[in-house]
């Protein structure tokens, strides 16, 4: 009989970290549905976030070479003992660059509650390397993801996302399933991302830095919102709301990925 997540990690001398979010998945049937779903294929360019103890690796292994990235080094010892068919990369994903694997990447992932924020923005980031990503998230946060504009769910990750890909929520997954046991429960959710952005954008670097500005006080009207932020205190942006058809008695939350597209692609002319 194979030891239990709980021993191996005994052995291992590791402890599950709320520093990282560390939940492990102890249920082999979650493992059945996130393979279901995001239907990993031979040919394509396998990647696993987060392995530790290759419960889901495992899985991918049997379909293709795997590229996995670990921050911890026990995980990278215990996976280059017990699991073929793997490239090991001991790294801080959000810090990783996804050049050094390749391009037309298929990526997996239980990620951390604690990093996912990070870890989805460094995703979008590499958009172009990747062609999806299937991801283990909180129940919470992958409704942000899918979230449609107007309601509370919507923010920056939102927005920031849904320019780069298109969003399908996958199987939810009980809190039980874990080690140690997670408090809420999470959801599968692939994330397919485009060649280039949902919609025509001159600098993505000012879109985020506009979209950031915008919910600095989400609860007030977008241009107060903006004006408070200071990150254009050298613009008119009352001017700039108008000259794109943006009405500034909305809240930052109304506004569609479209429209923040074109604010940003008004201010970067004006900026030049």
């Amino acid at each position: 009989m194979s030891p239990s997540v709980k021993e191996e990690l005994l052995r291992l001398g590791v402890r599950p970290s709320k520093e990282r979010g560390q939940n492990f998945l102890i249920e082999a049937g979650v493992i059945d549905s996130i393979i279901e779903f995001g239907k990993p294929q031979v040919a394509k360019h396998l990647v696993e976030i987060g392995p530790g103890l290759g419960a889901l690796t495992k899985e991918l292994a049997a379909v293709g070479r795997v590229s996995v990235i670990e921050i911890e080094e026990k995980f990278c010892d215990f996976l280059e003992a017990n699991v073929e068919n793997l490239d090991i990369y001991n790294a801080d994903v959000r810090f990783f660059d996804f050049s050094e694997i390749g391009r037309d990447l298929v990526v997996f992932g239980n990620l951390p509650y604690s990093f996912s924020t990070d870890i989805i923005f460094r995703l979008v980031d590499e958009a172009k390397l990747i062609q999806r990503a299937v991801l283990l998230l909180q129940k919470e946060f992958a409704e942000r993801l899918a979230a449609k504009p107007g309601g509370r769910d919507y923010g920056t990750l939102t927005i920031n996302a849904q320019l780069w890909a298109d969003v399908r929520l996958g199987p939810v997954v009980a809190g039980d399933c874990f080690h140690p046991p997670a408090k809420v429960d999470s959801q599968v959710v692939e994330l397919r991302f485009r060649d280039e952005p949902r919609f025509p954008l001159s600098n993505p670097f000012l879109f985020k830095r506009l979209v950031k500005a915008a919910f600095f006080r989400r609860r007030k009207k977008i241009l107060n919102s903006l004006n408070a932020s200071q990150a254009f205190s050298d613009i008119d942006l009352h001017v700039a709301c108008s000259e794109v058809g943006i009405d500034i008695e909305q809240r930052p939350e109304a506004l569609t990925p479209k429209e923040y597209a074109d604010l940003a692609n008004y201010l970067d002319e004006v900026l030049s």
